[in-house]
């Protein structure tokens, strides 16, 4: 999805875990470390680390917050001082 002047890699899980093979691909081609989780847990915020050793901030969104994406990339990247 379109965030500023970057594209923030958006995964949809159909349950609580799963992996996460083509977003962390996309991390490491990315210039940023950000990434969308939609998913059936709890919202959340956790450290993470591609295959490839790239560390990046994971935003865990449940589904019904979906149409909130941008206002919690928001206040990740303000709380994080990125």
């Amino acid at each position: 999805m379109p965030y500023g002047n970057k594209v923030i890699p958006v995964e949809v899980k159909s349950g609580a875990t799963g992996r996460l093979r083509s977003l962390h691909q996309f991390i490491d081609r990315a210039d940023h470390g950000v990434a969308v989780r939609l998913y059936a847990g709890k919202l959340s915020v956790e450290e993470a680390v591609t295959l490839a050793g790239k560390e990046y901030r994971l935003l865990n969104l449940p589904y019904y917050l979906a149409s909130r994406i941008e206002g919690y990339l928001d206040w990740v990247l303000e709380s994080t001082g990125s």
